[in-house]
């Protein structure tokens, strides 16, 4: 390989690794709020489940 196509693949893969760690650590979602009634569904749904402690889990399956 001569040296200008080295340098092309090596800007590639520079471009490629770059995006990848742009993906991994971007959040589409970061600053949005939930909607109300996204919060009410939870605050329901929280309400109706029952929180079980580890050592009742342990207990019952171990």
């Amino acid at each position: 390989m001569n040296t200008i196509t080295v340098g092309k693949v090596n800007n590639q893969i520079k471009a490629l690794v770059s995006s990848a760690v742009f993906d991994v650590f971007n959040d589409p979602d970061f600053g949005l709020d939930l909607s109300n009634k996204a919060k009410r569904r939870l605050s329901v749904s929280s309400k109706k489940s029952k929180n079980i402690s580890l050592s009742q889990i342990k207990k019952k399956y171990l």
